[in-house]
């Protein structure tokens, strides 16, 4: 009876030890899996991984994009230097990839690139100038681009010799005001400059008195490079 009694505890022993190394080693594959899975999440946030990460989209208006700006104050030989600055405001909006836009109104600044006041019949004035930046992302941003043309909008008190001003825009402005103002040989090194310069602006010149592009004159750019903002 004692044998009997001995066995049954034996199984019994044996059965429970059984079920615990079972229990065990469901707990360890789990742990495992949990592991795995923990780390393949880690792989999957980590920038280093390999795992590829979305390019942020540019924004940036077009190369070959025509942009249309008003002048908003008179530039003339009389009031502005060589150097000195002028404002003007886009005319029509114009959009790009991932949401890039400049908003018709936006503003705009011009530099002049050349001053200079005729000294009597024989002497041609110019005025060069070109657009230099525009307002785009909140921040004033570098065009680069050539001028397509310049449209003078003479007022009521105008007389006829601004009107019969000649306008030059992209390399013949260059051209124009290299041959004038190259001529003195004083400023032959700063004409051949300036027409580098105003290759990518708008010439003015006139016979007698001053050059002036009035305020409501309008300048056509055509963009050579993306604007990025």
């Amino acid at each position: 009876m004692n044998r009997i009694a001995l066995g049954i505890a034996l199984v019994t022993v044996l059965a429970a030890c059984g079920s615990d190394a079972e229990s065990s080693e469901d707990l360890d594959s789990q742990a495992f899996a949990d592991s795995v899975e923990a780390s393949a999440s880690r792989a999957a946030a980590s920038p280093g991984s390999g795992a590829a990460v979305p390019a942020q989209p540019v924004r940036a208006i077009a190369a070959g994009t025509l942009l249309t700006f008003e002048v908003k104050e008179d530039v003339s030989t009389s009031s502005h230097a060589a150097g000195a600055t002028f404002s003007l405001v886009l005319v029509d909006a114009v959009t790009g990839p991932a949401g890039a836009s400049l908003p018709a109104g936006a503003s705009a600044r011009g530099v002049v690139t050349d001053s200079h006041a005729s000294t009597g019949p024989d002497d041609q004035s110019v005025l060069g100038l070109k657009v230099s930046t525009v307002e785009a992302g909140g921040s004033q941003k570098a065009v680069t681009g050539v001028a397509q043309s310049a449209d003078i909008q003479a007022s009521s008190r105008d007389s006829g010799t601004r009107t019969a001003a000649t306008i030059a825009t992209g390399a013949a402005a260059g051209a124009i005001v290299g041959q004038i103002i190259g001529r003195d040989t004083r400023s032959t090194v700063t004409g051949a400059a300036v027409g580098a310069a105003v290759g990518v602006g708008v010439a003015l010149t006139n016979r007698g008195g001053h050059a002036e592009l009035p305020a409501g004159s309008r300048i056509v750019v055509r963009l050579s490079q993306d604007l990025v903002f």
